[in-house]
């Protein structure tokens, strides 16, 4: 009898566990996908769970985000590669651009192509379409854009913009088609 006991204590042990296991949140996981049609096709797929995107952004050196790109000390933090105009700028615009609400603030009507932005709830929505076909859709979170450009002086804070990527969950962030490359980032 005791020996019963002790196996249906150890049973309802490994049970609880196995519950509070499977109920935890799994982490989430951040994926590129790449492909370009050349003449020798490229594909590129990334799978990071989030929390290794931190730590790599932390040690990142690429040839083509240079030294230039990152700032000092890297701790996720970007230059813009830009001199047309400065973060100050672009903090001062977007801060208007919360304060009006949802609304379509760009519309260009070209011949073969269209580009809309706009923002739609709690997304700044990008939409570039070429020949009536998607070619552009980007649905940005307005937290990731606040993360982003917060902070001081003339960097992008990549680290805070993933941190609330994480938040949001999961979704399209970004998909971009043309007739060379197929781009799509998205978390899952």
């Amino acid at each position: 009898m005791k020996k019963a006991i002790n196996l249906l204590a150890l049973a309802l042990l490994v049970a609880g566990l196995s519950a509070s296991l499977g109920a935890q949140k799994k982490d989430p996981w951040f994926h590129v996908e790449v492909k370009e049609n050349k003449t020798e096709p490229e594909y590129v797929k990334i799978n990071l769970p989030m929390s290794m995107v931190d730590v790599a952004l932390n040690v990142v050196k690429d040839k083509k985000f240079g030294a230039s790109t990152w700032a000092s000390g890297n701790k996720g933090h970007m230059k813009l590669p830009t001199d047309e105009f400065s973060l100050a700028d672009m903090r001062k615009i977007w801060t208007e651009l919360k304060k009006a609400g949802n609304a379509e603030f760009v519309t260009v009507e070209q011949k073969n192509e269209t580009v809309r932005v706009a923002k739609d709830g709690n997304y700044v929505v990008v939409k570039v379409t070429e020949d009536k076909k998607p070619k552009v859709d980007m649905r940005i979170p307005v937290s990731v854009v606040d993360a982003l450009l917060a902070g001081t002086g003339e960097e992008l804070d990549v680290k805070a913009a993933l941190i609330a990527m994480q938040k949001q969950g999961v979704g399209d962030i970004l998909t971009v088609n043309d007739r060379e490359t197929q781009v799509r980032i998205w978390i899952e």
